[in-house]
């Protein structure tokens, strides 16, 4: 590329951001976990992956109950799974994350079924300190008074600081997606919350590490005082990165990917709650605030791109209208005053830098000529 041509992209580039298009973000997906392998190379080992007599298998890559693909994995925790001194029973399976260190934002998806209703209470995925291992914050099953199970979500050790409760519904596949800005300071830390695409939990302040360590994701079943029968499990599709559009959080498909779901669908309410990290355009915390408890459903989905919906309740992605994917017309955001603020879309964009190497393209032509 000539000096010349260089000039005019750097002038494009200057000129974009002062029209107030973002800087090119270097996004990324730092780790999936779809078990397509066959296989659970893409875990670290965990908490009892097979039972005390080293035969029988209480994590497995099978192809017996799945989300999306050929392979899910499966953890069973029985009555003798215990671990050390502590006297809990516990199988698990782990990620050592990337992005936990102090001020980074982190966002991770993952989708769970159960078999059967919850008996007690079974913590499924939480984060844990490397080196001082520290439990920070917790999802968890739990039995529903007068029958059914409940998803919970609190920060904290073992989740003290209840912030989140709905129904999780046996044999349906659900997704949870979470934010989190890492910081030692309850003040700067924070935590967002989604389930099956809506959100749930905003913008929540907490110590979301316990020092300066960082931190590793664990999946599983985790009951904290022993019982006489066996729970499972199944779990698919987990993706992390350092965006929420990356982190792919929607409701989950009741039909094959590239069927009725469709990547617009998808879209659509991976649309919905678009900017509500960290609170921005939040419009509100779930019902009762801090420590209260919301149901599904009750809490408004934040930032809302226009040109999209969020997903139905029924499990099944709404479409955009017209056909258009959510969020492909001109974003709008709110400033403290309430005030409408409107933004070029990337589509623009793309196609202003297009025009720019086009007209570079003539000014070297012409003086070659």
């Amino acid at each position: 590329m000539s000096s010349r041509t260089s000039r005019i992209l750097s002038g494009g580039s200057l000129l974009l951001t002062a029209l107030g298009y973002p800087a090119a973000a270097h996004a990324a997906v730092a780790w999936t976990a779809t078990f397509e392998q066959g296989d659970a190379s893409e875990w670290m080992p965990g908490t009892n992956p097979k039972g005390p007599d080293g035969v029988r298998k209480n994590f497995e890559v099978l192809s017996e109950q799945v989300y999306r693909g050929k392979f899910a994995g499966k953890i069973t925790v029985h009555p003798d799974d215990l671990l050390g001194q502590y006297k809990q029973d516990r199988v698990d399976i782990q990620h050592q994350s990337t992005l936990t260190d102090e001020g980074k934002n982190m966002w991770i998806s993952g989708h769970y079924m159960m078999p059967a209703d919850a008996k007690v209470r079974n913590e499924i995925a939480f984060f844990e300190s490397n080196v001082s291992f520290q439990n920070v914050m917790d999802f968890w099953v739990d039995a529903k008074v007068g029958g059914g199970t409940t998803i919970n979500f609190g920060t904290g050790f073992l989740g003290a600081n209840k912030l989140w409760t709905a129904d999780f519904t046996q044999g349906v596949w659900h997704q949870v997606g979470i934010h989190v800005l890492w910081s030692t300071n309850a003040q700067t830390g924070s935590v967002d919350v989604w389930f099956d695409g809506q959100q749930v939990v905003t913008a929540a302040k907490a110590k979301t590490k316990a020092d300066g360590n960082t931190l590793f994701f664990q999946t599983g079943l985790h009951r904290k005082d022993p019982a006489n029968f066996d729970d499972t499990i199944y779990f698919d599709e987990f993706i992390e990165a350092d965006t929420l559009a990356d982190a792919k959080i929607a409701a989950p498909s009741a039909e094959p990917a590239g069927a009725g779901s469709g990547a617009g669908g998808m879209a659509g309410a991976a649309g919905a709650a678009g900017g509500s990290a960290a609170g921005a355009g939040g419009s509100g915390s779930p019902s009762g605030g801090s420590g209260g408890n919301a149901t599904a459903g009750t809490t408004s989905v934040a930032g809302s791109a226009s040109g999209g919906a969020p997903s139905g309740t029924g499990g099944t992605p709404s479409l955009p209208s017209a056909g258009t994917p959510s969020g492909a017309g001109t974003a709008t955001s709110s400033d403290s005053s309430g005030c409408s603020l409107s933004r070029p879309t990337d589509q623009d964009a793309m196609t202003i830098l297009v025009g720019l190497i086009s007209l570079t393209s003539f000014v070297r032509r012409r003086r070659v000529l």
